[in-house]
């Protein structure tokens, strides 16, 4: 017996509706427009006149942060307490609970200037987190009670709404503002990636002629072209000899071969970082060109790079311990929105960032503290703090400035 395979594709509006739920829920900026549009979203999907989204605050008070329908002067004005009016009630009783004539039951509550009067068909389903009620989703039409399918549906909706309220309330368990030295100004708003350390060697073949060795390779020399492009027209001669530091060693043999030797042992990757930079030392004392011995930190910078796959993506903070002059090149190349660190950044890398204009912070204090792999977070490189899950109001305040 054969069967169909029916792929449901963009059209249906239930179904787009829904998939579209879920993907505001992850939405970051002010939690009005994100409720707003989930708001339009549900009324798209039931055929509601009225979708308001309450949300518990300060302990028993619901606050109206979404809605579709009423005045936009109701949003974050209106409120109830927790069994208060039939929305109250909802909370309450943490059960669904619908009228068809809402203003004649006896725990109604009338709000003035809503005019949901002219909407008496309610229907209000809990929004439940951790056994407790967190919010309330309303909604409201002129005629027709909702059926029981219908509450059903209302309450399936409200699952993405309370999986976005929850999210913000975890994060903002952990927002802070984070206090550094200015290096490089400029604002942004973006998510962290962390930039690894040479353990993350670990993942590389360790046979150099691997085709995933050379990719390896391969990708970073394409860091190097396209941050030789973005320094070009720089004037200052050390980021020049950087850019020659990191392509000597990306086309070295010599250098692969110890990686290679090197790739199941993540502490070794020192030792070989350190023994490179000191080879060239020695020929220098016969008389021949080389590279100083202080440069092998930033080789073994290199080192921890090249374990990267996709940790560092385009438009990330990124964020280290210390910024290296091979990790501000790559920041540049790949596109990195800012560089953070918690401890120093190399006078080289200092110019770098100025160069490419990319806000740069030192010396924050607690940043691995506070801070995790794709945190919202928000840099001001005028100010130098660093902003862990900014509120709302300093996401507005960071973008208008």
């Amino acid at each position: 017996m054969s069967s169909i395979v029916h792929v449901h594709h963009r059209g249906d509006r239930g179904v787009d509706g829904i998939l579209r739920l879920i993907e505001l829920a992850g939405h970051d900026g002010p939690i009005e427009r994100m409720l707003n549009a989930m708001c339009d979203q549900i009324a798209s999907i039931t055929g509601a006149e009225i979708v308001s989204i309450y949300v518990r605050e300060d302990g028993d008070r619901l606050v109206m942060r979404g809605n579709v329908g009423f005045p936009a002067s109701a949003i974050g004005a209106t409120s109830l307490a927790v069994g208060e009016g039939i929305t109250g009630l909802v909370a309450e009783c943490m059960r669904p609970v619908s009228a068809e004539r809402a203003a004649t039951e006896s725990a109604y509550k009338h709000v003035p200037g809503l005019g949901e009067e002219h909407y008496p068909v309610f229907v209000g389903v809990p929004l439940i987190g951790a056994g407790a009620t967190i919010g309330v989703l309303v909604l409201q039409r002129r005629a027709g009670p909702f059926a029981s399918d219908e509450v059903t549906l209302a309450t399936a909706l409200g699952a993405p709404i309370t999986l976005a309220i929850e999210r913000r309330r975890e994060s903002a368990v952990r927002s802070a503002r984070l206090s550094g030295t200015s290096l490089v100004g400029g604002t942004v708003l973006g998510r962290v990636a962390v930039v690894p350390t040479a353990t993350a060697f670990e993942s590389i073949a360790r046979d150099p002629d691997d085709p995933t060795f050379e990719r390896v390779f391969a990708r970073l020399r394409d860091d190097l072209g396209r941050a030789m492009k973005r320094l070009e027209h720089s004037p200052e001669p050390e980021l020049g000899a950087a850019l020659d530091r990191l392509a000597l060693a990306l086309c070295d043999a010599r250098f692969r071969e110890q990686l290679a030797a090197a790739a199941d042992r993540p502490s070794a990757l020192r030792v070989v970082a350190k023994e490179y930079a000191r080879a060239p030392a020695r020929l220098a004392s016969r008389g021949l060109d080389g590279m100083p011995p202080e440069h092998a930190a930033e080789l073994e910078e290199l080192c921890a790079l090249l374990g990267d796959s996709q940790a560092l993506r385009p438009g990330g903070i990124w964020i280290a311990d210390r910024i290296g002059t091979f990790a501000a090149l790559i920041a540049v190349a790949r596109g990195a929105s800012a560089l953070v660190a918690c401890d120093t950044f190399t006078p080289t890398a200092i110019e770098i960032a100025r160069a490419a204009r990319i806000p740069a912070v030192s010396d924050v204090s607690g940043l691995f503290g506070w801070v995790r792999p794709n945190d919202l977070a928000a840099v001001d490189g005028d100010s130098g703090h660093v902003h862990v899950h900014p509120a709302p109001s300093d996401i507005e305040r960071l973008r208008r400035k």
